[in-house]
């Protein structure tokens, strides 16, 4: 029988595993001889102590800087989350007209649901700040050159219109000057035809 070794494999086994490992080690190495003499594990330690310690070190070592490293991540992921919600009404209000109506126009929507241009820039930098999302990640298009798709309204974004009036009444007035600008356009364009 032939056991390989493979010793990244050793280093990313689960903090579980470590765990295990460690105690494992641990207890041959520490328990009183008495206790290890019933278990027929002395011959075993005495033999293979200096593997056994080895492992042990090796185990422990993993595991703490496993823990400090789990610990610091969830700390800076909760920091990070807790700035993106902080901060959530200064990115609303450094959106351009534009994307301010689409924001609008999805919060009108009863699902927050609307079919929107899938190489539109403004769309691609709304989902890219987390403000909009796909709704699906398949749906059929008669034309890849104009497709629409439907994108969703992220919740925090709606929660953040619906605690703050000053913030809505900004996304509005937007929204009824894109609608003024859009109009105004499609009656000169109609007036040349």
């Amino acid at each position: 029988m032939k056991i390989d070794l493979n010793i990244s494999e050793i280093l990313t086994l689960p903090a579980t595993i470590m765990a295990a490992l460690s105690l494992a080690s641990g207890m041959l190495l520490f328990l009183p001889q008495f206790l290890l003499d019933q278990m027929f594990m002395l011959d075993f330690r005495e033999k293979y102590g200096f593997i056994i310690g080895i492992v042990f070190i090796v185990s422990v070592c993993i595991l703490v800087v496993n823990l400090i490293y789990q610990t610091a991540k969830s700390i800076s992921n909760a920091k990070a989350k807790r700035n993106f919600y902080a901060n959530a009404e200064k990115r609303l209000h450094k959106l351009n007209n534009y994307q301010k109506t689409i924001i609008y126009a999805l919060y009108q929507e009863d699902n927050r649901t609307l079919p929107l241009p899938l190489h539109d820039g403004a769309v691609l930098e709304l989902e890219q700040n987390y403000m909009i999302g796909k709704a699906t990640s398949r749906y059929m298009v008669s034309d890849l050159n104009t497709a629409l798709f439907p994108y969703l309204l992220q919740p925090w974004v709606s929660d953040e219109l619906n605690n703050k009036p000053n913030l809505l009444s900004e996304f509005v007035s937007a929204f009824e000057l894109q609608y003024e600008k859009e109009y105004k356009q499609n009656r000169e364009n109609n007036y040349y035809w």
